[in-house]
Formats: C-alpha cells, sequence, structure tokens
C-alpha cells in the first residue's frame, strides 16, 4: 500500500496523498516537500468526511485546486492535486485498491505490512486501525513494539505503547500478557501522568486476557458482550437449534456451534428473514473473529438469497438502475423497499404531507397534478421505471404535488431505510441520488406553466432574524438559532443557517417556530410564528442551509416593507 500511495503522489499536478484509517486518523501521508503532517489535519479532514456523509467518492473543488476523496476498507484515500491532469487515473486507481481490499484477510496484511514500512510517527495510529483485526497474527506482529517501544521517540513512545496496550487486549493470546506485565511494572512506580495512564491501559489489557475461558474469545464488556448475551437478544424467542448452540458454546464446542450457525443462516436466508440470518452472521464473528471463510460464506449466501428473490420481471423493469450499483446494492435496496398496489384514482400522495419517501414505478402510471390558486393543473404521468419524490426525499421539503395512482403497482423506500443500509453499502445513498438526477424534478416541471402557488408577491431582503423553537402547543423549546434573510413574502418566509450535520438541518422538517424579524432593534420586536415547509442545502460540504417557513398570519404590506427596508 505504501508503494501503491507512493505511485500516486509522483502523478502530475499531485500536492499530497492521505490516507486516513476508519479510527479518523492519518496512516499515510505524502506531501510536496515533505512537510509532516500535524494531528490537527487528520482531525480536520475527519471532520470533513463526517460532514459531508461519508460518502464512497466525492470530489472538492476550490479556487486553487481540488481534492478526490474515496472510501475503502482501511479507510479514506484523499489527493489534493492542483488541476485535474490526474483526476481519471487517480479514480481508476482508487477502484482497483478497493476491489482488492474487500477481502478483510487482505485489509489486515496490507496494515501490518504498512506497520512494518512505515515512520515512526504513523506507528500509533497503524496500531489503532489494527483494533478492527485483533487476533493471534496481529499480536505476533505488535509484541516486538512493545518490547522496543522505549527505543522509539519520546514524542511517539506513548501514544505507541498506549496503543499496543489498548489492541493486545482485543487479540485474545496469552502470549501477550507476560510483556503487559513487564510493561505495568516499569510504569506502576511512574508518578507521571504518562506514567498513570500506561499503568492503566496495561493493566486493563492484562485484565481482558486473563478473563478469556475456553469456548469464549472477547473479554466481557459493554463493547463485546458473550455470545449468549447477543443471541438472547435476538428475539423474544429462541428455536432449539439456537438453544443447541448456545449449549455447544458452554461446553467449549465452539467449532460445532459454528457449523450449526452456518445451517441456521442458510434456513433462516433461504425464508427470506434476512434480518435473523446476518443477526446470527454478526454473532458468528462475535464467536470467533478468525472465522473468516465462514464469515465470508455466510454473507455470500446471504446476498445470493437476496439476489434469487428478485424477479426477471423486476430485474427488466430496473435494469438501468443495476447497472449503476453493484449486484449487492442492487438486493439491499430491493429488500430495503415495501411494495404497495394502489387502486386507480387512490392517491398515493398529497400536496403539503411531509413524507421522505421515494416511489418506484414498478408498474401501471402515476398521475402527477399540482393545485395552484384553487385550480389543479396536470404536470405528467409517470410510469415503469421511473421514480418519483427526489425532490423532497434528498432536500427535506414537503411535497408539492399531488399524485395519484392510475392502477400503479409502487415500491416505497423510507429515509430510514436507506440509511439502515449505510453499513453494508456506504455508496448507496449517493448512487441512488444521482441515477435519480436523470427523471424530471417535479418542482420544475410546475415553474414551466409559469403558474405559481403563492398568494404574494416574495421580496428578495437582507438581514438577520432570530428563531425560537417551539413544542406542539406553541410552549418554547429553549432552543435558538439566528440566521440571514433570503426573501419574504406576506405568507412565508427563507432564510439561511449552518449546520455541521444534514440530520440536524433535516429534523426541523416541520417544526413550528418563531421568527423575530427585528432581533437588535429598539422598537417593538416583529415575530411570526410558522412551520417550516422545506429544508435545503446550498453548498457541497453541506453546511448552508436554506429554512422555508409559512406563517400561521400573514404579514401586512406595511410589515413587509419594514422588513424589506432593512437591507436598504
Amino acid at each position: 500500500m505504501n508503494a501503491f500511495l507512493s505511485k500516486i503522489s509522483q502523478l502530475d499536478a499531485i500536492h499530497d496523498v492521505i490516507l486516513l484509517s476508519l479510527q479518523g486518523e492519518p496512516v499515510f501521508f505524502r506531501q510536496v516537500g515533505g512537510a509532516a503532517m500535524a494531528g490537527r489535519e487528520g482531525a480536520l479532514w475527519n471532520a470533513i468526511i463526517c460532514d459531508i456523509g461519508r460518502p464512497q467518492a466525492a470530489d472538492l473543488v476550490f479556487n486553487k485546486g481540488r481534492y478526490y476523496l474515496h472510501a475503502t476498507n482501511l479507510g479514506f484515500l484523499i489527493v489534493g492535486m492542483t488541476n485535474d491532469k490526474s483526476l481519471k487515473k487517480i479514480r481508476i486507481a482508487c477502484a482497483n485498491v478497493q476491489e482488492k481490499l474487500a477481502d478483510p484477510t487482505v485489509c489486515k496484511r496490507v496494515l501490518l505490512k504498512m506497520l512494518s514500512e512505515g515512520e515512526d510517527m504513523m506507528k500509533p495510529h497503524l496500531v489503532n486501525a489494527l483494533t478492527s483485526f485483533a487476533d493471534a497474527e496481529v499480536a505476533h506482529a505488535l509484541l516486538p513494539l512493545l518490547q522496543q517501544g522505549e527505543k522509539f521517540p519520546e514524542d511517539v513512545q506513548e501514544k505507541l505503547l498506549l496503543s499496543l496496550c489498548k489492541v493486545l487486549g482485543h487479540c485474545a493470546t496469552s502470549e501477550a500478557i507476560p510483556p503487559l506485565k513487564k510493561l505495568l511494572e516499569t510504569y506502576s512506580a511512574i508518578t507521571t501522568k504518562t506514567g498513570k495512564d500506561l499503568e492503566t491501559a496495561a493493566r486493563q489489557a492484562i485484565q481482558h486476557l486473563e478473563s478469556i475461558q475456553p469456548g469464549k474469545v472477547r473479554p466481557i464488556t459493554k463493547e463485546n458482550p458473550t455470545s449468549s448475551d447477543t443471541l438472547e437478544n435476538l428475539s423474544a424467542g429462541s428455536s432449539p437449534e439456537e438453544q443447541q448452540i448456545k449449549e455447544l458454546l458452554g461446553r467449549g464446542n465452539k467449532r460445532q456451534a459454528i457449523a450449526l450457525i452456518m445451517q441456521q443462516i442458510t434456513g433462516h436466508a433461504k425464508k427470506k428473514d434476512f434480518q435473523r440470518a446476518e443477526q446470527l452472521r454478526d454473532w458468528l464473528m462475535q464467536i470467533d473473529s478468525m472465522a473468516l471463510t465462514e464469515s465470508i460464506r455466510a454473507a455470500e449466501i446471504i446476498e445470493e438469497e437476496k439476489s434469487a428473490s428478485i424477479s426477471n420481471e423486476y430485474l427488466s423493469i430496473w435494469k438501468e438502475l443495476q447497472s449503476v450499483l453493484s449486484p449487492d446494492e442492487f438486493a439491499s435496496l430491493y429488500h430495503a423497499t415495501t411494495q404497495r398496489n394502489y387502486a386507480d384514482g387512490e392517491m398515493v400522495v398529497k400536496q403539503g404531507e411531509f413524507l421522505p419517501t421515494l416511489f418506484f414505478v414498478n408498474s401501471g402510471r402515476v398521475q402527477i397534478n399540482a393545485v395552484s390558486q384553487g385550480r389543479e393543473v396536470p404536470l405528467t404521468v409517470l410510469g415503469p421505471g421511473e421514480i418519483m419524490g427526489r425532490d423532497t426525499f434528498f432536500d427535506a421539503s414537503v411535497w408539492t404535488v399531488n399524485a395519484v395512482s392510475r392502477g400503479a403497482f409502487l415500491s416505497l423506500l423510507t429515509w430510514q431505510r436507506l440509511q439502515s443500509q449505510n453499513e453494508n453499502c456506504p455508496a448507496l445513498p449517493s448512487k441512488l441520488q444521482n441515477f435519480c438526477l436523470r427523471f424530471a424534478s417535479l418542482s420544475n416541471l410546475f415553474a414551466k406553466t409559469s403558474r405559481t402557488r403563492r398568494l404574494s408577491e416574495r421580496k428578495k431582503v437582507s438581514g438577520r432574524v432570530t428563531i425560537d423553537m417551539l413544542d406542539q402547543h406553541g410552549n418554547e423549546m429553549g432552543l435558538a438559532a439566528k440566521g440571514e434573510l433570503m426573501d419574504i413574502s406576506m405568507g412565508g418566509v427563507a432564510f439561511n443557517l449552518r449546520f455541521s450535520k444534514k440530520e440536524n438541518a433535516a429534523a426541523l422538517l416541520g417544526q413550528k417556530i418563531r421568527v423575530n424579524f427585528r432581533p437588535d432593534a429598539s422598537a417593538a420586536p416583529l415575530l411570526r410564528i410558522g412551520q417550516v415547509m422545506a429544508v435545503r442545502c446550498h453548498d457541497f460540504i453541506g453546511s448552508d442551509y436554506s429554512l422555508h417557513v409559512e406563517f400561521e398570519s400573514a404579514l401586512s404590506s406595511a410589515e413587509i416593507q419594514l422588513v424589506a427596508g432593512k437591507g436598504r
């Protein structure tokens, strides 16, 4: 991996290459000029990636260059460029390396090799990155570092030893206990903060390792419950086979238990009970983190059954969507949806409704209309292979159209169900959003009619407002914010707010708020209570959002002029 990343750094117009681990720490950094990477920069990149929703891939474009981000099973590859001359090569290279890193065993071996070849300052971060792969092989590689820890520079030594204690404590091997006890003896007599921190870390690691009994792989903690505890949480009741698995584990017959779990996974997958099958696979990995062959085979069984349950007719209708998703992503999306038949003339969704759902038209037709000034205006008719709802799904807002079934069979995808696929298919939301862009925006279709839903003129304004969140009874909730005005009408207002996370902004959809248009004026404040009808993102990073509010009582012309005059 070091060689691969170094080659990328040698391409034309590249000024830095970073690999940020799943823990948000830099495990590789190469910059033109050789400048060292500060920890603050790694934290900044981690914050940026979290704020943009941890996408599978992303382009960040700036005045003096751009960055390309690509998610892998080891973390995020971040490549800085002065121009896009090498962008195509980088995209291909990143996709290729991600494909190779699909195997957890390969990931572990890559990290171990990077640890042996990496610079001293990166070693604590690389050790932390091995947490997810902690086993006897990892312990064998880490123990020499523990024994040589005092030979490292002072600015690295403490971080490295702390990281080694943490990871070795999860490696489930008694070989780590003697060197950890030696480390404990060394630092138990040191009264400095460093000495106390290392004493605590070594003691905890030893306690974890000594707590391991036959039939158990990991110590019992809140983060790593016993396998029997995990099974108890799978459902209210257990089958006789699952009770037998617990009995086998209690007797230390781990291999027989794993074999029986594999039979159960196969059975539940064939019955289309994929949730239970995946829970059992997670349990298998808690019982034995080294059972990689069984874990991979279990995942294959589940995905094969998911794919086999999709009809050829459905595949034919959505062949274009299938072409932009991986087989796993397509199957996961299909099983995240619910299917429903709508009778001819039945309302699918009503204008003004809060409903963050995508509708996939499998058969039949859906008539789209908009209500304008008391009249219903036909906009379009959707047929098989088309998706409606992107305006309200990816940008939180109320529905601005009526959708009426003409004998339609639809698949419904809620925002919560899509988010539940993030762990297994992190790229699915961004791919689906890009695919939906090929369908016409229903709001834009209405705009082409030259009609308006507004009963009053909208004016561009500037200035600040303050808002207070209200509960359903109109009482203050103790939450307030400041925003920048965008436009105003007698019936509503739009203003900008900043949010670090999209979900925080989207949570305001439908919220009742009180808007103060004269927060700094000495005269009586101008207040209105309204409801947030839309929340829209206005920049790539996702920190600037506009809130669109509908008032409970209209502003007068004089009040509009009062607000509009603030910006002059």
